[in-house]
């Protein structure tokens, strides 16, 4: 991980009332990632992943908490007591003009605009950084994650072979 914490990318935004603290993620955010997975749904969790999954474990979440900075940027939703509310996370391509997103806003808090704010601070971040496209995968059955790509402007390409969708957005 980069050893230079980007506190300059700290945002507080107002979300449905409340002020939400929106910040690039730290390795001291394991314990907050295990709380906010247990109001995360199993199916929830395994859409995100694109893959089974029965429990969140602490090495899981590691790899996403320790993060190098240069080329991976995962931003968390703070609310008012501290707890994680959302991720979202970006992993540039070796070429550094395209990046893979993910998203993943917990069961509870979904369908109330907290996916579309951090969605959409991912995509400012990104143009910032001069990147030519974004691009995800999401399972075909994730209406939500689809919906929420569409409503963001995002195209789609299916894969006749596999049970995910394609998802990208041009940037510019």
């Amino acid at each position: 991980m980069s050893p230079i914490y980007p506190s300059h990318l700290i945002r507080h935004v107002l979300w449905r009332g409340e002020q939400l603290l929106v910040r690039p993620v730290r390795v001291e955010d394991v314990a907050g990632y295990m709380a906010a997975a247990t109001h995360c749904s199993l199916e929830d969790i395994s859409a995100r992943l694109l893959r089974g999954i029965r429990a969140v474990s602490q090495q899981l979440i590691a790899r996403f908490t320790e993060i190098d900075y240069e080329q991976t940027m995962a931003f968390v939703a703070e609310g008012m007591k501290g707890d994680i509310l959302a991720c979202t996370r970006l992993v540039r391509d070796a070429c550094n003009k395209s990046a893979e997103y993910a998203i993943i806003v917990r069961t509870d808090l979904q369908r109330q605009g907290l996916g579309t704010l951090m969605q959409t601070m991912l995509l400012d971040y990104a143009t910032g950084l001069g990147l030519d496209e974004v691009w995800g995968l999401i399972d075909t059955e994730n209406r939500k994650a689809l919906g929420l790509m569409d409503r963001l402007g995002f195209t789609r390409s299916f894969h006749i072979d596999l049970p995910f969708v394609r998802v990208a957005k041009a940037l510019g």
